[in-house]
């Protein structure tokens, strides 16, 4: 094995090392969302809103970092295609795989994101739901939008584990 051919080998040890540690912070952003997500109220006949509370922003705020580091690092991810073409078909499409799903789950995670957020501002006395007599509620409680945005982190922090893993074991 060549120096050149051991580092850039080491560098991808180095990056799988760093997915997974992604993937930790975004599980952990997402075990305190699902826990906060039962703790936020809303009672449209009451009038009572959903209050962003400072766990709830500080959660928020660690999956949009992450979100922000996976966006950043596409440039990255395409020299590595770029070096596992070279090992064969086989790999360049395993490591392309995992970069679609990376890609893809952090954007569907970041809109879901933006929609939590959406719900968090004030609407200037408007209801979040539709009267029950005129149809069903048109969005869901912002309860289970936290649980659904910690679902698809926890989605992408499996996507980011499962590319870590690939890459580890064609490096090797």
């Amino acid at each position: 094995m060549s120096a050149s051919s051991s580092n850039s080998h080491g560098h991808i040890l180095q990056r799988a090392a760093a997915a997974a540690a992604q993937a930790a912070r975004l599980r952990y952003a997402a075990v305190g969302l699902r826990r906060l997500a039962g703790k936020v109220r809303y009672y449209p006949t009451t009038g009572q809103k959903p209050q962003l509370t400072p766990p709830l922003t500080a959660a928020l705020n660690a999956m949009t970092d992450v979100l922000n580091d996976l966006q950043r690092g596409a440039a990255d991810r395409a020299d590595e295609e770029a070096m596992f073409a070279t090992q064969g078909d086989a790999a360049a499409r395993q490591v392309r795989q995992g970069h679609v799903a990376i890609d893809q789950g952090t954007q569907a995670t970041a809109a879901a994101i933006g929609v939590l957020r959406g719900i968090f501002v004030d609407s200037g006395g408007a209801t979040i739901d539709a009267p029950y007599g005129a149809s069903a509620p048109r969005r869901h409680h912002p309860g289970a939008l936290c649980t659904i945005v910690a679902e698809r982190a926890e989605g992408l922090a499996s996507a980011l584990e499962s590319l870590a893993i690939i890459k580890a074991n064609l490096a090797a």
